[in-house]
């Protein structure tokens, strides 16, 4: 069937293209008898004026002489027309069309299309499986767009953030977990990029704590020992080695103290479920008392509809009152989780100040909260603008996250600085040096250890 209609399409193509050269004669032919029309009418009106009286006989005879003369003229000119050169290459011309446009149209399509493909019919295609296999084309290129450009900027955490969600999108959760612990040696402190890698490993491995996974949750808890994913994969490990009882344990106190609105907690409630029913523990009516927090924790759809309208004047003058709402509700009824977000939308407006003193709050409902600690500690710094030396309160801080993570990049470098002004400049160098040692190569904090270490060394030559 497909052939017929090419067949017929081919032909209607090629009488179109063809039909002028043909018709030339023809046209030649029809423009003389009209030219020949012209002068018969011109002999019949000048037989009418000598019968009138306005042409004489004379006059008359030698017009007629002329105008019969031109039509002679005219069928000698239209005969050589239609047997002229010009009507034979048209021909010649119509011939070529006829042999050259299927043959080029033949080879054509035997080159680029797909004439030996089966028909498919449109009821038994599988359009959502060809528009799945179109976008994934499209994340093939986006993934092979980002390897290169991490090429070239190997130090682009956010472009390697990006890379290690884009294949765990794609269920390559092994390339995932190896891309998140790259990030990692930009970010050596960031639990979130551990998890991140954990929780690939886990995918990876159809739902099972591997001893990569392990490791990972494991470096996330020492960095953060309240981070609620580190708490429930450790205690996942522990129920998939046999201890169910330890693993609810850890479980209910993790339920009992995050917010009632966080995303993981249906999961983790059905995880308490199934574990209590395996063990035949009774956990009363701990899901049940666990009520949706009425705090809002963020804009409503409302207040962003609306600030879409607002000036810019108008739009920072709803931000502050926001924050100043979410402030009173601090000084009224403190939580560690409003605190935090005080804390973050204080540094964002660059009140550093009460930005430190939201962190220090939210600590003092956790003391042993390792967030709050480094967040308080740069809030410090912060607040004490391009002096350059951290405020004494900062220093305080950062030798107590130096305690409990020895390798802290921050704390190194802020420690350092204040060793370099106080005339420590060996002590400044060890704490520097210790950077390096923690952070890649060619990264901006190793760079500017360096240039700091070479700085002090030149100064002690001096």
């Amino acid at each position: 069937m497909i052939w017929i209609v090419f067949s017929i399409i081919l032909f209607v193509v090629v009488a179109v293209l063809v039909w002028p050269f043909v018709r030339t004669g023809r046209q030649t032919r029809a423009h003389a008898d009209q030219e020949l029309e012209v002068y018969r009418q011109q002999l019949d009106e000048l037989g009418s004026d000598v019968a009138r009286g306005v042409v004489g006989k004379a006059e008359a005879e030698a017009m007629e002489t002329e105008i019969k003369r031109r039509m002679l003229r005219m069928e000698r000119q239209s005969g050589k027309a239609a047997q002229s050169s010009g009507q034979k290459t048209s021909w010649q011309i119509a011939v070529i069309l006829i042999i050259a446009i299927p043959a080029i149209s033949i080879a054509l399509y035997v080159d680029m299309g797909s004439p030996d493909s089966p028909a498919r019919p449109l009821a038994a295609r599988d359009i959502e499986a060809e528009r799945t296999a179109l976008e994934t084309q499209d994340v093939a290129s986006l993934i092979q767009r980002l390897v290169d450009a991490l090429k070239a900027q190997p130090d682009n955490l956010d472009g390697w953030v990006l890379l290690a969600r884009t294949l765990s999108r794609l269920e390559r959760y092994d390339e995932a977990a190896e891309t998140y612990m790259k990030a990692t040696l930009l970010a050596p402190n960031s639990a979130e990029l551990f998890i991140g890698a954990g929780e690939n490993y886990y995918f990876a491995a159809e739902g099972v704590i591997t001893s990569a996974a392990e490791k990972a949750f494991e470096q996330a808890d020492a960095i953060d020992p309240d981070n609620p994913g580190a708490r429930y994969y450790l205690a996942l490990r522990d129920a998939q080695a046999g201890d169910l009882s330890g693993a609810l344990k850890n479980w209910i106190a993790l339920y009992e103290e995050s917010p009632a609105d966080a995303p993981f907690m249906p999961v983790l409630a059905r995880r308490i479920e199934q574990t209590a029913e395996e063990t035949g523990t009774d956990i009363g009516d701990l899901i049940e008392r666990k009520t949706t927090s009425s705090e809002p924790a963020g804009p409503s759809s409302e207040d962003i509809a609306a600030a879409a309208n607002m000036s810019a004047e108008e739009r920072q003058e709803m931000i502050n009152s926001m924050v100043a709402g979410l402030a009173v509700r601090m000084e009224e009824t403190p939580d560690y989780e409003g605190l935090m977000r005080l804390g973050q939308a204080y540094g964002t407006l660059q009140k550093y100040e009460e930005s430190a003193n939201a962190y220090a709050r939210a600590r003092a409902l956790k003391p042993d909260d390792f967030a709050a600690l480094q967040a308080e500690a740069l809030s410090h710094v912060q607040a004490a603008g391009n002096a350059g030396v951290p405020p004494t309160s900062a220093i305080e801080l950062y030798r107590i996250v130096l305690d409990r993570n020895p390798d802290h990049p921050q704390a190194l470098w802020y420690l350092g600085v204040a060793e370099a002004a106080g005339g420590n400049n060996g002590e400044a160098i060890k704490l520097w040096t210790r950077l390096q040692a923690v952070t890649e190569l060619g990264s901006a904090v190793n760079t500017a250890a360096t240039e700091a270490i070479k700085s002090l060394s030149g100064a002690d030559k001096n």
